[in-house]
């Protein structure tokens, strides 16, 4: 019994241990820039992908990433966002850091995951960013927790101005 718990305690420090995190200082090349893209999205209503055309303005500032959307077609729908990233890097606000990649190039992937609710359904959320010196996308995949259904979402993918 004892080499059980002994056992399961050194797989607990390892598993915290390997934990991924992030900086702010992950985020600073995209302080003060300006982006053009779409949005493509699944309709809720009847399953179909929609696509919108935005543009969006990043600023980093302390531990915030500061997002202005704007819907070129749809201007009711733009949107500003505050993420915070918390103290111990674990989180990119709500959504806990899974995987993070740097290449020897700088461009990064984030992998985020986030539980919740997609159309009224339990679900697991799950975010990859990739962050290149032109290009800056967001894929989010949702799991329902009652089946094995995986779907994408959203997608926002954007250029650099």
């Amino acid at each position: 019994m004892k080499i059980l718990l002994v056992l399961a305690l050194a797989f607990s420090i390892q598993s915290l241990a390997g934990q991924q995190t992030i900086a702010i200082s992950d985020f600073q090349s995209l302080n003060n820039t300006s982006w053009k893209g779409n949005l493509m999205y699944v309709n809720y209503g009847d399953g179909k992908e929609v696509q919108l055309r935005t543009t969006m303005q990043i600023k980093v500032k302390g531990n915030k990433i500061i997002r202005s959307i704007q819907y070129t077609d749809e201007p009711s729908a733009n949107s500003k966002s505050n993420i915070i990233i918390s103290k111990d890097g674990r989180y990119l606000g709500k959504e806990s850091v899974v995987e993070k990649i740097i290449e020897k190039n700088g461009d990064m992937q984030l992998i985020t995951r986030l539980e919740g609710k997609d159309n009224n359904r339990p679900a697991i959320m799950t975010m990859t960013y990739v962050i290149t010196d032109t290009t800056f996308s967001v894929t989010k995949k949702v799991s329902y927790k009652d089946s094995e259904e995986v779907l994408i979402r959203n997608k926002f993918s954007y250029s650099k101005l």
